[in-house]
């Protein structure tokens, strides 16, 4: 292994959390080079030092403070205020009312028949529908493409 990843392993290594192969593998490195031993001399005393340092619980009134700090903001903008008040008590009341009447639209629109154009038949009405369209070039289908067969086929149906 190379400085760098004897490095990178330290901290799982005083954790006990490598493999036996790369524990004796560290444990061999460690015991050969200064530098990588006093890394982790100095990585294992902060991580000791840190397991017996107390733990700090938050203030029982932190959670007050917060909401009075939030309420503080909500009254220096009053429009933030004024919104979140409609939206508790006005406004939603009647929000899934609302939501059924828009899924009911919404459905009535897909659901109903809309206007559909018959299929072009020709290429006089391929040219019609293209002045309709308002094209100002409408290119006629060479005759060895697929398209003038498919005019020819429906032609030759009438």
């Amino acid at each position: 292994m190379t400085h760098m990843q004897i490095q990178e392993r330290l901290l799982l290594y005083l954790d006990n959390e490598l493999s036996d192969r790369e524990m004796k593998e560290l444990r061999e490195h460690l015991s050969t080079c200064s530098s990588c031993a006093e890394r982790r001399d100095a990585l294992g005393s902060l991580w000791q030092s840190e397991s017996r340092s107390e733990k700090m619980a938050p203030s029982p009134f932190l959670w007050m403070k917060v909401q009075a700090r939030i309420q503080e903001f909500e009254h220096t903008l009053p429009f933030v205020w004024l919104l979140r008040k409609l939206l508790q008590g006005v406004l939603v009341r009647p929000l899934p009312a609302l939501a059924i009447l828009a899924a009911m639209a919404i459905g009535f629109y897909l659901g109903s028949p809309h206007e559909a154009r018959e299929p072009v038949q020709s290429i006089s009405q391929m040219r019609d529908a293209a002045d309709e369209l308002g094209l100002d070039q409408f290119d006629v289908i060479p005759p060895d493409a697929l398209g003038s067969t498919l005019v020819n086929i429906s032609n030759k149906q009438k």
